[in-house]
């Protein structure tokens, strides 16, 4: 067995040892791939037979969201750890995900005649590979992906890796001589402790060095052991994998995420200061340029075949937004004299317009369900009455770029399969059966909603039950009845821990339960309805 082939390896048998939750990651989702491109003008191919495939896959967590709610799709998963394969499979029979194929091979084993996809998803790879495994995904993104494809990597990057790579190399020189995963994982915060409390006051590291190991403490043993303790970790410089993406005959369009690409996302001073730096500089320039002002340490990069950027717009045009449907996890709350706040996934959105305001709560009161442009721009115009069409379309616009900044958007270009509340409550397709694979013990996939989350299933053992008695035929009537029955035969507690073993008229006790529960279940988008 030659040098590379070592290596690979190794890498497949720490996966092997320490296999891991594979969850989804909306940013990667073939519908925010496809809504994304249209930003910049260019179409991609529709999702209900979409060809997907993803490079490391795991056990198909990232795929499996797709693979059910997209039937008639085609799903193509490879990794190179056979036990992550063959949990993956398990998990898509007992889900009835048919159209999933998972493989256990080396990507550098992927040829032309593997087949021709118009998503190829490459997520947690890139960096963590030799170089002959690098090169096999350029080629795959190259040769394998349709004409109108998109391909999306992600990768870490300088100059935000910079820091880890000390930590990385000070933790890795520490588990010299470790034998087991959870050996080097202790070692590994050892050193942590060091780089925390034992610094000389004037190492001039010490700030950036002390910052990179606080945020490492929060991170699972996994994260650490795969991110920071593997035999490879390449980061690189933007423009070298733009150079890179365009010598492979690709050419690069935007992050998964826009808005993070721009300065103003960032604030004045890092707009400003940008400003007259890269005035004549193109686009790859000036997104480089910004990485260094952000500390940028990870991107998620969209791809298309070269031939495709004479057509591709410079700037995302937010007139695509008018062609698009909308949804946001939000919750009003109490906010200073004068504001109404929202409360987001990712922090706490303020505004003081009432146009602003008209729309997060057209959003709010619609989740998990996605609303077209023409819906919240009914919702701004009693606002402004007498505002034309095109203005109040304008207006639509920039509130959406603002919670697109503020990360708390989700947009596609075709609506989200989430309905009204109706009286028969219904699972998202293939919840209930996923419900019971993840309390299995070796589980590697988690939950997931329609708009690509990881979702925790309920840890309640009465909500747990009655989640699982969601089955789109009984009424919530009929849900309140065996939740009382349940209460009043012991065999459950109540969620707060108290015993209803005997009692009477537990009705309106059940009702709460099942209200709770339903809500519960709308709010993290795993009810359809």
């Amino acid at each position: 067995m030659n040098a590379p082939d070592v290596l690979t390896q190794a890498i497949s048998d720490a996966y092997d040892e320490t296999p891991y939750i594979s969850l989804p990651f909306s940013y990667s989702s073939p519908g925010h791939l496809r809504a994304v491109a249209s930003l910049y003008n260019l179409d991609a191919p529709a999702l209900s037979h979409a060809r997907v495939l993803e490079l490391g896959c795991a056990a198909g967590g990232n795929l499996l969201p797709f693979a059910l709610a997209h039937p008639e799709a085609t799903i193509v998963g490879i990794d190179l750890s056979p036990q992550q394969i063959d949990a993956g499979r398990r998990a898509a029979e007992a889900v009835g995900a048919r159209n999933v194929d998972l493989r256990a091979m080396s990507l550098t084993d992927i040829t032309a005649e593997f087949g021709v996809f118009d998503y190829i998803i490459c997520h947690g790879v890139f960096s963590w590979v030799p170089p002959e495994v690098r090169e096999a995904i350029w080629r795959i993104c190259r040769d394998n992906l349709a004409p109108e494809g998109i391909a999306y990597i992600s990768y870490n990057t300088y100059p935000g890796w910079k820091a880890s790579d000390v930590i990385r190399d000070a933790m890795i020189l520490n588990t010299f001589g470790a034998e087991t995963p959870q050996e080097k994982v202790a070692r590994a915060k050892d050193m942590l402790e060091l780089i925390e409390g034992g610094l000389w006051h004037n190492n001039p590291l010490r700030s950036a060095l002390q910052l990179a190991a606080r945020q490492l403490r929060g991170q699972t043993d996994h994260y650490l052991l795969h991110e920071y303790l593997e035999a490879i970790n390449t980061p690189c410089y933007f423009l070298e994998f733009a150079a890179a993406a365009q010598q492979a005959g690709l050419a690069y369009v935007t992050d998964a995420e826009p808005q993070v690409t721009f300065p103003s996302t960032f604030g004045a001073a890092v707009a400003v200061g940008l400003n007259g730096l890269s005035v004549n500089a193109g686009r790859e320039m000036r997104e480089q340029y910004l990485d260094f002002a952000v500390g940028r340490s990870f991107r998620r990069s969209l791809l298309v075949h070269a031939e495709r950027a004479e057509g591709m717009l410079d700037q995302p045009e937010g007139g695509a937004f008018t062609r698009m449907h909308f949804a946001a996890d939000l919750t009003a709350q109490p906010g200073p004299t004068g504001q109404r706040q929202y409360r987001a996934p990712h922090g706490v959105i303020d505004s003081q317009d009432a146009s602003m305001i008209a729309l997060m709560d057209a959003l709010a009161q619609a989740w998990p369900q996605s609303l077209p442009f023409d819906t919240l721009v009914d919702a701004v115009r009693p606002l402004a009455p007498e505002t034309p069409a095109d203005g109040l379309a304008t207006i639509v616009i920039g509130h959406l770029v603002a919670l697109v900044q503020a990360n708390a958007l989700h947009y596609r270009l075709e609506p989200a399969a989430y309905q009204a509340a109706q009286s028969r409550p219904r699972l998202i397709p293939g919840a209930l059966e996923l419900l019971q694979q993840v309390t299995k013990p070796g589980c590697q996939v988690g939950m997931h909603n329609l708009w690509h989350h990881p979702i925790t299933a309920p840890a309640d053992a009465l909500y747990r039950y009655a989640t699982s008695q969601i089955d789109g035929e009984r009424s919530t009537t009929e849900l309140r009845t065996l939740v009382r029955d349940a209460l009043t035969s012991g065999r459950y507690l109540h969620p707060t821990g108290q015993s209803y073993k005997g009692a009477r008229n537990l009705d309106p006790v059940a009702q709460e339960v099942v209200t709770s529960l339903l809500g519960e279940l709308r709010r993290v988008g795993l009810l359809l309805n």
